[in-house]
């Protein structure tokens, strides 16, 4: 039942309404906050609504009784034309039109309960002060509480006050009976309309609140570990960072981009770059390690937040030869087939996340330091690799001794270059 309740309300929030009605519902609207315009709209149709009653009940007074109910005629003809001049006053304002509308409606109702009286069943029209909150919204409760105080006293009011029947064809009981029955059908219709616009903004509402979280979980684990956006979500607040006594650091840069971008459209080094490092998302996913961000035309991933070290390392290794074929194989950019430098090292790093508006994933520390400098210092098509690497994640791969090289910053470091994997 709830379910095919909530199929009913999702049917009616997909409704096209004819271009001819958006535009009566969108006359004299100046503003452009959505939701402004959604509440002046509201009271546009709730007019248009009542230039519709009013116009109906006249046409039944005159050809009902010309003469005696010629008062209650030209009330409505009075009315229609109040009515119509409701959505000239939105320029005046955000509420203007709104507190003009139910002040007519006041006005007008008090007028027709106390020429018929109370048994014309016309004071029932104050019970629905309460959907004046439409009109005003959230941000104007102030507005609403007017309206609904005002709706609430004259309704008092009238049952303490207005005569059982007023001066206006004392003696048609008929006549009574029947607007008394007429009155609690639009009652009727008009707050069932009220509940399903409520609801239908309130399916609205939740759907775009879903899509939206739906996204910013999406895009929270795009740039970040799955782990670090689930504690991320879970607390908020809570700061993370965490140690690492082993993980293993992969920086790559591309070897003549600079150059070759040099004289390229913008659109063309972009789409390179990103048809380059999408293919080296997809590795990286592939092998289970984690790409931290990319700074220029250089890709850093991190492999041992999670898991065994051991595996880690093994997994960053035959990620860099990966990336070695797939940058042999790409297309040329500006004639120039492009080359990595890829250094690779083992060590421990702080992880964490940093930033509140536009915050980021990130590792620092010596296996970060060292597997920069393991780049820099390395050759164009090479993988270079430090001991605590080949100690970890040796026995799966085989190496070409480069020997002790001068690392800026280090000093002296026995490297060796990636070559390939052990097979059996």
């Amino acid at each position: 039942m709830k379910a095919s309740g909530l199929a009913v309300i999702e049917r009616l929030s997909k409704v096209r309404w004819p271009v001819w009605l958006k535009g009566l519902a969108s006359a004299g609207i100046t503003s452009t906050d959505p939701y402004v315009r959604r509440r002046q709209m509201v009271v546009n149709v709730s007019a248009l609504v009542g230039i519709a009653d009013n116009l109906f009940h006249t046409i039944q007074n005159l050809t009902y009784a010309f003469h005696e109910l010629m008062p209650l005629s030209i009330y409505g003809i009075i009315m229609i034309c109040l009515f119509a001049a409701t959505s000239r006053l939105h320029r005046f304002g955000d509420n203007v039109a709104a507190i003009y509308f139910v002040m007519v409606i006041a006005t007008g109702n008090t007028f027709v309960v106390w020429s018929l009286g109370l048994e014309s069943g016309t004071q029932a029209y104050f019970a629905l002060g309460g959907a004046a909150f439409i009109f005003f919204g959230v941000g104007h409760w102030r507005l609403f509480a007017g309206c609904f105080c005002l709706a609430l006293v004259l309704l008092v009011s009238a049952y303490v006050f207005a005569p059982d029947v007023g001066p206006v064809m004392p003696h048609d009981l008929a006549f009574r009976k029947q607007l008394a029955a007429q009155v609690m059908v639009n009652v009727l219709i008009i707050s069932s309309v009220l509940i399903v616009y409520a609801l239908t903004a309130l399916h609205r509402a939740e759907a775009a609140l879903a899509a939206e979280h739906e996204r910013a979980e999406t895009l929270i684990e795009t740039i970040m570990p799955r782990a670090i956006a689930d504690r991320l979500k879970n607390a908020p607040e809570t700061r993370i960072a965490d140690r690492h006594d082993a993980v293993t650091v992969l920086f790559a840069d591309l070897v003549g981009f600079t150059p070759a971008a040099r004289n390229l459209q913008p659109d063309e080094v972009v789409g390179f770059l990103d048809g380059l490092f999408r293919d080296f998302d997809h590795l990286v996913e592939e092998f289970g390690v984690e790409k931290i961000k990319t700074i220029g035309d250089a890709y850093m991933v991190v492999g041992g937040l999670n898991g065994p070290p051991h595996e880690a390392a093994v997994a960053v290794g035959h990620l860099a030869l990966k990336m070695m074929s797939v940058i042999h194989s790409s297309e040329p950019l500006s004639g120039v087939h492009l080359n990595l430098r890829i250094g690779i090292h083992t060590g421990p790093a702080i992880a964490g996340v940093i930033g509140k508006r536009r915050f980021s994933y990130d590792v620092w520390g010596d296996a970060v330091n060292v597997a920069s400098r393991m780049e820099s210092h390395s050759v164009a098509g090479e993988i270079q690799v430090t001991d605590a690497f080949r100690s970890m994640a040796g026995s799966n791969f085989y190496f070409q001794e480069r020997g002790a090289v001068e690392i800026k910053g280090v000093g002296k470091m026995q490297t060796a270059f990636l070559k390939g994997v052990k097979h059996g």
